[in-house]
């Protein structure tokens, strides 16, 4: 089965408060979304809390080959090698999520532009909001 996944990070304050955006096609067609608020981190924190979301969805979805697209060109970089990973807090991130793309038969990562990516970016800002607005209903 052959998947495309789309992640994204969101961070308000750097560090603050962070939410992830992840969205997943199959055969074109959006199979399952995710919006989720996560502690406070930084926004590298929140882009590779996304992918790590993400990647482990395809599994579960049961992706065998699977393009990943991601507007941070920082991390797309990193997944692939072309950059070095040098913060310590992000290395064992880099390091999960080099594990979980041996689930895959074939992989693939590409960078996009932020305006391909809007519901990722939609999805994890939706997820920072919707946590402000309960606090203040309380």
């Amino acid at each position: 089965m052959s998947c495309i996944l789309y992640f994204d990070g969101a961070c308000r304050g750097n560090p603050g408060p962070m939410g992830i955006g992840i969205v997943l096609l199959e055969n074109g067609k959006k199979v399952k979304e995710v919006s989720k608020r996560l502690g406070k981190g930084t926004n590298n924190i929140a882009e590779w809390s996304a992918l790590i979301e993400g990647l482990k969805l395809a599994k579960a979805y049961g992706c065998k080959v699977l393009e990943v697209r991601g507007d941070s060109q920082l991390i797309i970089r990193q997944i692939t090698g072309r950059y070095m990973v040098k913060s310590e807090n992000l290395i064992p991130l880099f390091n999960e999520a080099k594990k979980l793309c041996c689930n895959f038969e074939k992989i693939g990562f590409k960078w996009i532009k932020r305006e391909g990516n809007t519901d990722t970016d939609a999805l994890s800002n939706s997820a920072l909001d919707m946590k402000v607005e309960l606090s203040i209903k309380k």
